[in-house]
């Protein structure tokens, strides 16, 4: 009898984790999937991650609210075909998303993006720019980035490519991961603003293991 009570009481006292394919989702984040996984979603989640050329989203995993939650996720993705080189892969990734004006768009339309005050009005004009002059410079913001290396997670081995990229004294963290499970290649990108949440999601993103059939789980 103690000894049931005890293992209640611990597990009442244990964080709550939501059960959610792909990813585990602990108390403060919110998993948003695809709107060609759950349509019915739709509404809820309108800026789900869109489909690419070579990937299909999944599923994304963000901070419920605070500074920069529009600016934090874990987005996992499909690739679509066959990986040759995935190293090769992933540089050619990063220097995509590193020129992708979105992102300088999620910086200033983020309600709680501090570049919406007037006095950075100034960075708010060159940002665009900034970012879409990057796509041009080519292999440029790989000199951002460590790796690929190996890492892991629940589903096992991976390539990683680490980046950090700044933009006046605010630093975008980017960690890309490639990762074959059963035939099929699968793309993580982990964004965040400060150090701490890239470990929140670096962890909830070592949660991945694809469920038995591929498809969501209800």
């Amino acid at each position: 009898m103690a000894v049931a009570l005890a293992v209640a009481v611990l597990a009442a006292m244990a964080p709550a984790r939501a059960a959610a394919a792909w990813l585990d989702v602990p108390d403060g984040f919110v998993a948003e999937p695809a709107p060609s996984l759950s349509p019915q979603r739709r509404d809820e989640a309108p800026k789900a991650d869109a489909p690419a050329a070579d990937w299909q989203p999944l599923l994304t995993v963000r901070p419920e609210d605070g500074p920069f939650a529009d600016l934090s996720a874990v987005h996992l993705r499909r690739v679509v075909g066959t990986v040759a080189d995935p190293d090769a892969w992933l540089r050619q990734r990063v220097a995509a998303d590193f020129g992708d004006e979105s992102l300088a768009e999620d910086l200033l339309d983020s309600p709680d993006s501090p570049f919406a005050d007037p006095a950075f009005d100034v960075l708010r004009d060159a940002l665009p720019r900034l970012f879409g002059g990057l796509e041009r410079l080519g292999q440029l913001p790989l000199q951002f980035c460590e790796g690929p290396v190996t890492a892991y997670n629940a589903a096992g081995s991976l390539r990683e490519l680490a980046c950090t990229f700044q933009v006046g004294p605010f630093r975008q963290f980017m960690t890309l991961r490639l990762q074959e499970v059963d035939g099929t290649w699968y793309y993580t990108l982990i964004r965040a603003m400060n150090e701490r949440r890239v470990r929140h999601l670096t962890a909830i993103a070592n949660s991945f293991q694809p469920p038995a059939d591929g498809r969501e789980q209800p």
